[in-house]
């Protein structure tokens, strides 16, 4: 299922001319407002949520590959499980399970790592899915308490040896981040070019990053005293990959006995995406043709 996420909805690569700099400014607006409309999270969530899809598109967008890009955080915490999701063509979908009153006791400004319920408690996976075109790569980032932006950075610096510096805001309109990194083989040269940047980046004020207008004039504000060359947008997007066809599939996994068990609770079978909250009902004899040809 895909939900248009209208044209003010993408993402922006450039580089700093002269100098071994790359970067990335991405808004979504409508995407994190029609992924955070999935299901009630609460503020802290929502905004983790959100901070993480703008990073997520970021990172998918430093990288040539099929399939997709998934952070996932797993812990013990208020926050159990946390999904977030980008294709390679930048569609994005995110869920998560969480305890209502835990983490409505942690507050709007709880981190990653205290929804987790501390850095020991949980562990973040960034997981690259060719979709069988190649290998899967899984790469730890650590959980400490700090900014999501913050243990990105250190994961990119430690596991990639790529300085990075990234900045992520998220408000109830709409998230967006700006990620910038000194390319490797840099020299000398671009010693002054990279602190001049990072600096600049460090500098951006939230309200900055999610204004309103074409990103060309969002990137030239942020750093005004380079000379910046600005690449053609991609367009991002809220994007579901469940369909009935999965369901069915998934119901075959089960078999025929948690099938008829399900029928004989409630009177037909019902999934919904833990993602986008899509309910796919079947019909008893629906359910059961699933399994006819195993008679």
């Amino acid at each position: 299922m895909t939900t248009a996420a209208g044209g003010a909805d993408a993402l922006t690569r450039f580089v700093v001319e002269h100098a071994a700099v790359r970067g990335a400014y991405v808004a979504i607006p409508a995407t994190a407002r029609a992924v955070l409309a999935c299901h009630p999270y609460p503020p802290a969530l929502r905004r983790i949520l959100a901070e993480l899809c703008a990073a997520c598109a970021l990172l998918a967008s430093t990288l040539e590959f099929t399939g997709s890009l998934i952070v996932q955080l797993q812990g013990d915490g208020p926050v159990r499980l946390l999904v977030v999701e980008c294709s390679a063509s930048l569609g994005l979908r995110a869920m998560a399970q969480w305890d209502a009153e835990r983490t409505q006791a942690l507050g709007a400004d709880a981190t990653l790592a205290e929804l987790a319920g501390g850095p020991r408690h949980g562990r973040l996976v960034l997981t690259l899915d060719p979709k069988g075109a190649g290998p899967i790569y899984q790469g730890i980032v650590a959980l400490e308490s700090g900014s999501v932006a913050g243990l990105i950075e250190h994961y990119l610096a430690t596991s990639e040896q790529l300085a990075s510096r990234l900045v992520l805001a998220a408000a109830d309109h709409g998230a967006a981040g700006l990620l910038v990194q000194r390319l490797p083989g840099s020299g000398e040269s671009d010693d002054a070019a990279w602190t001049r940047v990072a600096a600049a980046v460090a500098g951006l004020a939230p309200a900055a990053m999610l204004a309103s207008g074409p990103a060309t004039g969002i990137i030239a504000h942020a750093f005004p005293h380079e000379d910046v060359r600005v690449f053609k947008p991609r367009d991002v997007r809220f994007e579901c990959s469940c369909s009935r066809e999965r369901v069915l599939r998934a119901l075959r996994i089960a078999g025929a006995a948690e099938v008829e068990a399900i029928i004989a609770e409630r009177g037909d079978v019902e999934a919904t995406c833990e993602f986008c909250s899509r309910r796919y009902t079947l019909a008893p004899e629906e359910a059961r043709a699933l399994f006819a040809s195993q008679h």
